[in-house]
């Protein structure tokens, strides 16, 4: 499958999840999430100089591309500079994870609590997926993980419930997120983790809303 289609598949699924977790007689609005710009691949060339001036910082974050996105910065682009929906290299790094670009981008002063056009944060990217080290990272360098998107105001604990990231919820709660905090339907995490039949987060937040 082509790289770029699955990076898209990818993205809406996981960001799409929240659309589908209300009752039977009721549907959420689409999330107006556009997919990430995606290379297919990093220049073919063995020259990773070559290679740095045809990837941009986004893509190299996206792609797991270390030495790209470390030559980019080393080259003066700007470590917080934002693509046409607002985005930033440490939300497309925290999207799929990778941690040591991640780190190599906070060292290098890149904010933790900037949004897109949607209000969306690198943890409630980095919290949609399997991915315990880099929620960990954000929260650690201050991330908020209380703030809600413009949306629906879908906070990182939501996105998490809705996932079921059972690990990446416990890391959350530990870190102050409020699992009393609503959407602007009234729905809170505990109904998205119900919804989709995550009983395991069920249990967990179920304590915190008596």
């Amino acid at each position: 499958m082509n790289h770029k289609l699955l990076i898209i598949i990818v993205l809406f699924t996981s960001l799409f999840v929240l659309t589908n977790c209300k009752t039977k007689n009721e549907t959420k609005k689409e999330l107006p999430v556009q997919p990430f710009p995606v290379t297919a691949n990093s220049p073919a060339t063995g020259n990773t100089s070559n290679a740095a001036q045809n990837i941009s910082l986004p893509d190299a974050a996206l792609n797991g591309k270390t030495d790209e996105v470390q030559q980019l910065l080393e080259r003066g682009v700007n470590v917080d500079s934002r693509d046409e929906d607002g985005r930033t290299a440490l939300m497309y790094a925290a999207f799929n994870g990778h941690k040591e670009i991640m780190e190599h981008l906070i060292k290098k002063g890149a904010a933790v609590n900037l949004t897109d056009n949607f209000g969306r944060t690198a943890l409630m990217f980095a919290s949609s997926g399997p991915y315990p080290d880099a929620v960990k990272l954000l929260l650690t360098n201050q991330a908020d993980p209380n703030i809600a998107d413009k949306e629906e105001h879908f906070t990182a604990l939501m996105y998490a419930a809705a996932e079921g990231q059972t690990e990446i919820v416990r890391i959350l709660i530990t870190y102050k997120a409020d699992p009393k905090l609503k959407d602007i339907d009234g729905d809170n995490a505990l109904t998205f983790a119900q919804n989709n039949g995550h009983q395991d987060i069920v249990k967990l937040l179920q304590p915190f809303l008596k």
